[in-house]
């Protein structure tokens, strides 16, 4: 085994390998654990959605992604006509990425270990034990039962969390009833546009193209909702649904896998014990309707490393540490009401059902109900809980050009890449940020970033505003002592 880590993750999924990256570019010494020997083809995400791709970008880690990706700026909402236009968002990535969640985690596994992360595949936590000043787990690997201290054990190994079981935290909710399909295949005759999805009085089937030329199918029929999730799936029942309820045949051929599978929702009630804390599925999860369970988890991630980070590096108080539950919790609660009201909206076959998925599509061409659409499902209006009145902390800050020096970063997301605070407007860094030099980074607008947005704006490492104002006096030297710890003292 290699030396004990500052941060033991447990899982090697989307969440696990994104925390992993963002600890070790932080240089954060940590390691991950994963019972797995190899990754599953099988997986249930498929899409990368624009404020996922935006973080991945602070960080300068989108690219392995994009390359492995399928841009959609038009996925389909289930009629004959109707699609979602994702060019009506503020943002350097105006698409949803169809990708399969096997290629984000290779993406997301090399942008780890380029970093300096150490993974341990085969390795099962058996258990773990905590005190004051650490947490000791108990492993068994290829080369049999070890232990490791690590000062902190971040749980992201999913649904069946051996961690959250350890820790005794409730995992309360329930599973749905019907029985889904779902397979990776090549069509001999796939339909335009390339993503393509209807919705009739039998069920719902989507098609998202992958970049290799095979296609997610997703298919839920009202006739075999009944269908126990265990009995195998073959080729034929899949292809006389899709036939049914498209009202054509995609030709399904050379399928890479097939399978059934039944959804929950479920919320951890607790993300933090001590020294532990989960992430990702382990936390909560959910139906896969709008693609939002990845996001979630890479999200929290980028929540939970800066803060770790900062505890780690001595700069804040371990009490930091909280706001992962209190700014996430809420995030995943939401995502978790919207699924299983969309998941009962497409299943449903009752009359006012049908009435409101025509409601809903025709109102789709009213262009704001549209735009408002499209931004929830892309994660852009996700924001963090804000002090009072504030209008302004806690929100997304897009992407904008600065006035770059020869050399320097050109756009305001390449100031993220060493993950630290950015300090930006229109007239540089003001004095009051002297001694937090070393915890940020400045820069100027070349663009606002709004209407109406302040002159000064201090951004957390994760994007989000931590203070905005026009006059940058006591608010920001208050703002940058909570986030960013003491000031420093500089060297004469």
């Amino acid at each position: 085994m290699p030396p004990s880590p500052q941060v033991l993750i447990v899982g090697g999924g989307p969440a696990g390998l994104a925390l992993a990256a963002e600890l070790a570019g932080f240089g954060i010494s940590c390691q991950v654990v994963d019972k797995r020997t190899r990754r599953a083809r099988l997986s249930r995400a498929c899409t990368v959605e624009p404020r996922t791709l935006e973080l991945l970008d602070m960080r300068g880690r989108v690219d392995d992604v994009l390359a492995w990706g399928l841009e959609c700026p038009h996925p389909p909402l289930g009629n004959e006509d109707g699609f979602l236009d994702y060019g009506l968002l503020d943002t350097g990535f105006p698409y949803s990425l169809s990708i399969p969640q096997s290629k984000t985690e290779d993406a997301l596994q090399i942008a780890a270990e380029k970093a300096g992360a150490v993974l341990l595949p085969g390795t099962e936590m058996t258990g773990l034990k905590q005190d004051d000043d650490g947490v000791v787990v108990d492993l068994t690997g290829p080369e049999g039962p070890t232990t490791v201290r690590a000062r902190y054990v971040v749980g992201c190994d999913g649904v069946n969390s051996t961690v959250r079981e350890v820790l005794g935290v409730k995992f309360d909710g329930w599973n749905y009833d019907q029985s889904l399909m779902m397979a990776d295949a090549r069509l001999s005759s796939p339909p335009g546009p390339a993503e393509y999805a209807r919705i009739n009085r039998r069920g719902m089937a989507a098609l998202f193209p992958f970049r290799d030329g095979t296609y997610r199918v997703i298919v839920l029929d009202r006739e075999k909702f009944t269908v126990p999730a265990d009995e195998p799936l073959t080729l034929e029942d899949l292809s006389e649904s899709c036939a049914a309820i498209l009202g054509l045949d995609i030709g399904i051929d050379d399928p890479l896998w097939l399978s059934r599978f039944r959804s929950s929702q479920r919320h951890a009630k607790r993300y933090r014990v001590g020294r532990v804390l989960l992430a990702g599925d382990a936390a909560h999860t959910h139906i896969p309707s709008g693609g939002q369970g990845l996001q979630t988890g890479i999200q929290d991630a980028f929540n939970l490393g800066w803060k770790l980070r900062a505890v780690l590096d001595g700069w804040a108080p371990e009490s930091l540490l909280d706001t992962y539950e209190a700014e996430r919790y809420p995030i995943a609660a939401e995502t978790l009401r919207k699924t299983d009201l969309s998941f009962r909206f497409e299943t449903s076959d009752s009359l006012p059902a049908r009435l409101m998925r025509k409601a809903a599509m025709w109102s789709m061409r009213i262009k704001p109900v549209h735009r408002l659409n499209v931004l929830h499902l892309s994660g852009l209006t996700l924001r963090y809980p804000a002090a009072g009145r504030d209008r302004w902390t806690g929100l997304r800050v897009p992407d904008r050009p600065l006035v770059a020096a020869p050399g320097g970063p050109r756009r305001l997301y390449e100031l993220f890449r060493d993950g630290g605070f950015v300090l930006t407007g229109t007239d540089g860094c003001p004095p009051a940020a002297t001694g937090w030099e070393s915890r940020l980074r400045t820069g100027v607008l070349a663009e606002p970033l709004g209407a109406r947005w302040p002159a000064h704006v201090l951004i957390r490492p994760d994007g989000y505003v931590a203070w905005a104002g026009a006059d940058p006096g006591r608010g920001l030297t208050r703002a940058l002592r909570h986030w960013c710890g003491e000031p420093q003292p500089i060297a004469r």
